[in-house]
């Protein structure tokens, strides 16, 4: 009987030991899978889904759900029983009137039937009278991501620059990035309009309506008098231990960290990093291009989790977050602004633009540019530029609206702020024409 218990008891001592070691050998795995650069693992390999499964996908199909909007107008107004008033060109005004109009037009979209072809003398009848609300952009956004970030939907594959609601009418009119005219029945709820009035402030204007040779729904302002800083370019010293922007925040960004494999290019101008699937360059004068192989490390979704405007949606976040990263590296508080968003050949090519203080600053390149095959992000080109106001501080005021408006050729066309270069290199705010 004792011979029997010792071996009962030598029996439960080996499964113990051989658990304990099972256990030991799972902990040892954990703690290497955690201390992986995950983002160097292909979205589609058996440690890239183990990681995801213990400790939760850092990117991929998670970025889809930020709601972040990647865009904000340039213009939003509301106009109320005969009353119109609009914010333009300042952040913190925009924030708010967004605040303000969003429930309105996330409704609106939701409610719009089948969008179908207008024309300009349609549209002036609607802007002549009874209340609505714009939202005016300097790209062209996609209806569909559009209305998400409102908290509405629309399977509608248009790209609107400008956005028009008529309540006593109940139609949503959008002008396309080609200028073209398209307009859907919705319904505005009464009481999501008053609200949205009672919240939103701005300054008086009107529209131009057929009075300048522009699109009847540029807003003229009361005494308008837009003055920003003269700002210029500053260096970046991305490689400057000492430097005040941060190397390993930008390489973060991309999926690299500092110890990645690497070697100078252009006599030290330019550092290349390296991995199995893809390569970084970033110049010394902020120019970072990434460019990675069909397996990608880099991913808005995995294959098969989204398709149409979630996986549109899905893209835009995805190099908003890059982008947003990219900028933290270098310390600064412009911001990156979705410009357009273009298909071909199974493609999807996405453009940035930087603003500063609300206006965007106009270069001889884009700022920012995304290819995407899919889910994978195959391509990036950022020019990095750090801003700041001249000193001793310097200030413009832009051409009004209605003066500019008044001085257009015979073509319709929107107008718009921004800033651009001089021959002194130092970057002034301007009224433009933009087709």
């Amino acid at each position: 009987m004792s011979a029997g218990r010792g071996a009962v008891t030598n029996t439960a001592k080996n499964v113990a030991l051989v658990a304990l070691v099972v256990l030991l050998a799972i902990q040892c795995v954990a703690i290497w899978l955690n201390g992986l650069n995950i983002a160097q693992l292909s979205a589609d390999s058996m440690l890239r889904r183990v990681h995801d499964q213990l400790f939760g996908g850092a990117v991929g199909y998670e970025l889809r759900a930020s709601g972040v909007a990647a865009a904000e107008p340039a213009q939003i107004a509301l106009r109320a029983e005969g009353e119109m008033r609009a914010v333009q060109y300042n952040p913190s005004e925009v924030d708010a009137g967004i605040q303000a109009a969003t429930d309105l037009f996330g409704s609106a979209f939701s409610a719009a039937g089948t969008f179908h072809e207008s024309d300009e003398d349609a549209l002036n009848a609607a802007l002549a009278e009874g209340d609505c609300a714009v939202l005016r952009y300097h790209g062209a956004i996609p209806v569909g991501i559009l209305a998400g970030w409102m908290g509405g939907s629309c399977s509608s594959d248009l790209s609107a620059q400008s956005v028009l609601l008529f309540r006593d009418t109940n139609q949503i009119f959008v002008r396309t990035d080609t200028g073209a005219l398209q307009v859907a029945s919705t319904r505005v709820e009464d009481g999501v309009f008053s609200r949205a009035v009672r919240q939103f402030h701005g300054v008086a204007c009107t529209f131009s309506g057929t009075e300048y040779t522009v699109y009847p729904e540029t807003l003229l302002f009361e005494r308008e008098a837009l003055s920003f800083d003269l700002i210029q370019s500053v260096p970046l010293h991305l490689f400057d231990p000492q430097g005040d922007s941060s190397l390993q925040t930008l390489l973060s960004a991309f999926g690299y960290t500092p110890y990645a494999r690497s070697y100078p290019e252009q006599n030290g101008a330019v550092t290349v990093y390296v991995n199995d699937a893809s390569t970084l360059r970033v110049a010394e004068d902020g120019t970072v291009e990434y460019s990675a192989s069909v397996g990608g490390t880099l991913t808005a979704y995995d294959k098969g989790e989204a398709d149409g405007v979630e996986a549109r949606g899905a893209q835009i976040d995805c190099a908003r977050v890059v982008l947003d990263a990219a900028l933290r590296a270098i310390g600064v508080e412009t911001q990156a602004t979705l410009y357009s968003v273009g298909e071909q050949d199974g493609m999807t090519r996405l453009v940035f633009y930087q603003s500063y203080g609300g206006v965007p600053v106009l270069d001889e390149t884009d700022f920012a540019s995304f290819v995407f095959d899919g889910g994978t992000l195959l391509s990036a080109r950022v020019a990095l530029r750090r801003f700041e106001t001249v000193t001793p501080a310097q200030r413009r005021t832009v051409l009004p609206a209605r003066q500019a408006a008044a001085g257009a050729d015979g073509t319709r066309r929107a107008l718009l702020v921004a800033y651009r270069q001089g021959d002194d290199g130092l970057y002034r705010p301007e009224r433009f024409f933009m087709k």
